[in-house]
């Protein structure tokens, strides 16, 4: 795939480019920094896909892009990028063109490959609608009862989006649904009830999926959902919840309340088809499984997969049972000061004993606990647990010069919690720590996901003297002016910077400019994932302030940690 970049903003394109190698497929992207430079390079070369920034000095994006799209043999697919979320200069630009519009903050390697794969899709079917009579293909794809795509369009959409996956890497899911005991509506009430009926579902369904996904009628009272660009199979089984949850409440039907409940099932691509006729038939399948169990739920075609979700299942019941079971636990991982090598902080790390399972790691069983609302409980137990262990350790190495801080963790939904505050304060005073001591940690998503009302709470911890940092910093697409608006103080690199800072010059570089700025906003830099000792020696040859990773200490328990660095602690 050939990419033209244009971007007058060099950490910008530096940032589009990480995000895009990061995605892992082939492409041959250049770069313009300005636009006249992107004009010229657009009327030599045949790209696939423009990438475009609205603010750009001599022309606007939105002039340029009407340069790039007014041409008469040749209009490239657009993506507009852009610092700024007004949806009227969003729409603006789909009107003169752009097959999209993304904030740069929230912009990831995956999200730009879904945008540039759903932006040529999109001037796929625009150049497909020049050709043809847009009136009659629209009667020929919408289902006149419900307005849903019908089954033709449905099969096209399953046709052109399998071999697009195969090529991106991507999988696909289709679920099927058909309601249950429908013929009984009919049969008692008529036709035109069942119409009203089937009128009434459809809107349901609309509602829990997702923009990008295709729900369609494919005749009588059956439906489908094309799933695309799936990166977990457990989000096809929270959405079948919905579905489900979405058609309990009773319908109306001429002045009767209807009881109407579904069967599901779901078949992915490339695990259990390898085109879409066969994709259909496992989902039909799987139907039918759901039909045989006794309908009102959904069945997986992959015995695999089903037994994945199955565990997922498992362990979503098992996680609400752990805290009083005792069965979770933290570890502390050491900050060290980068200059003198000293330990200056910690940071609590969340670890799950399952009594069958083992230990189960973070990544697997946070998410589960954000989805379900555990996070509050969890993160609640976590702070308490912390902040009792780190008076235990001001109680023992009393020192006029103890300067250990303690690093936690704050998910999205934490930071939306009622009372968050008020339960930190109290927990700060019953410990007897004082709030300079506590550092907590958010990711830019979890900043990027929040409104003006929690944006306003991080102001509010920040006056209260609770250290906040910004942690795995790069992951996302956020823009280093952003941080001026939030009240942070630390900045934390993510670890995949310092894993290729040794061999990967864009990397280094970008780091550096990272530093200056944070440096310019007063901010502490912590290097986590240092692994190496030519990996430490770059941290401190940039002037981090701390370094965290295996180098120096893996987390453990709060016994060798105490055992590791109690001359340190003692001599502070």
């Amino acid at each position: 795939m050939r990419l033209l970049l244009i971007d007058d903003d060099t950490l910008d394109r530096m940032s589009a480019m990480r995000a895009l190698k990061k995605s892992g497929d082939p492409m041959d992207v250049t770069e313009a920094c300005s636009a006249e430079e992107g004009l010229e390079l657009s009327k030599i070369h045949k790209f696939d896909l423009i990438l475009l920034d609205y603010q750009l000095p001599s022309m606007s994006g939105l002039e340029l892009l009407k340069l790039l799209r007014g041409g008469t043999n040749y209009n490239p697919p657009v993506v507009m990028l852009s610092h700024s979320d007004d949806e009227t200069l969003a729409l603006r630009c789909i009107e003169e063109g752009a097959q999209d519009f993304i904030i740069k903050s929230e912009v990831t390697g995956s999200r730009l490959m879904r945008a540039i794969s759903h932006a040529k899709e999109r001037y796929r079917i625009e150049q497909a609608l020049r050709e043809s009579h847009a009136k009659l293909r629209l009667l020929a794809e919408v289902d006149s009862l419900t307005g849903l795509a019908n089954r033709y369009m449905f099969e096209s959409a399953l046709k052109d989006a399998l071999p697009l996956a195969k090529r991106l890497k991507r999988s696909v899911a289709m679920v099927m649904l058909d309601l249950d005991k429908f013929k009984y509506v009919n049969d008692t009430l008529g036709h035109a009830a069942g119409d009203v009926l089937l009128s009434q579902v459809a809107k349901r369904l609309q509602g829990p999926v997702r923009d990008g996904d295709l729900l369609c009628r494919l005749g009588g009272d059956e439906f489908a959902i094309l799933i695309h660009d799936l990166d977990d199979i457990s989000k096809v089984r929270r959405l079948t919840d919905r579905l489900l949850s979405a058609l309990e409440a009773p319908f109306k039907v001429e002045g009767q309340e209807l009881i109407i409940s579904a069967s599901i099932g779901i078949s992915t691509y490339p695990e259990c088809a390898s085109d879409n006729i066969q994709l259909m038939k496992c989902a039909d399948v799987a139907l039918y499984r759901s039909k045989e169990g006794g309908r009102n739920q959904a069945q997986f075609y992959s015995r695999e997969l089903h037994d994945q979700i199955q565990t997922r299942i498992e362990l979503e019941r098992d996680l609400h049972l752990a805290i009083e079971r005792h069965e979770l636990f933290l570890h502390y991982q050491p900050q060290i000061d980068a200059q003198s090598e000293k330990v200056i902080g910690v940071e609590a790390l969340i670890r799950w004993q399952h009594p069958e399972k083992g230990l189960i790691s973070p990544d697997k069983f946070i998410p589960i606990a954000e989805e379900t609302g555990l996070i509050v409980d969890i993160g609640n137990w976590v702070f308490e647990t912390a902040i009792k262990q780190f008076q235990s350790w001001q109680l023992r190495f009393q020192s006029p010069n103890f300067n250990l801080l303690i690093a936690i963790n704050l998910s999205a939904i934490q930071l939306g919690q009622t009372g968050l505050i008020e339960t930190i304060d109290q927990l700060l005073s019953t410990f007897d720590v004082e709030p300079h001591r506590l550092e907590l940690e958010l990711t830019e998503s979890a900043i990027s996901d929040n409104n003006d009302l929690c944006i306003q709470l991080l102001k509010d911890l920040a006056d209260k003297g609770i250290v906040l940092a910004i942690d795995d910093f790069g992951t996302g697409y956020s823009s280093l002016q952003q941080l001026k608006n939030h009240p942070f103080k630390v900045l934390k690199i993510d670890r995949s910077f310092i894993q290729t800072i040794c061999e990967n010059k864009d990397d280094l570089q970008l780091l550096k400019a990272i530093g200056a700025f944070a440096k310019t906003l007063g901010m502490e830099i912590v290097a986590e994932g240092v692994e190496t000792e030519q990996q430490k020696n770059w941290c401190q040859s940039l002037q981090f302030d701390r370094i965290q990773g295996y180098y120096f200490a893996k987390p453990m328990s709060p016994a060798d940690f105490e055992k590791a660095y109690v001359d340190q602690l003692l001599s502070a």
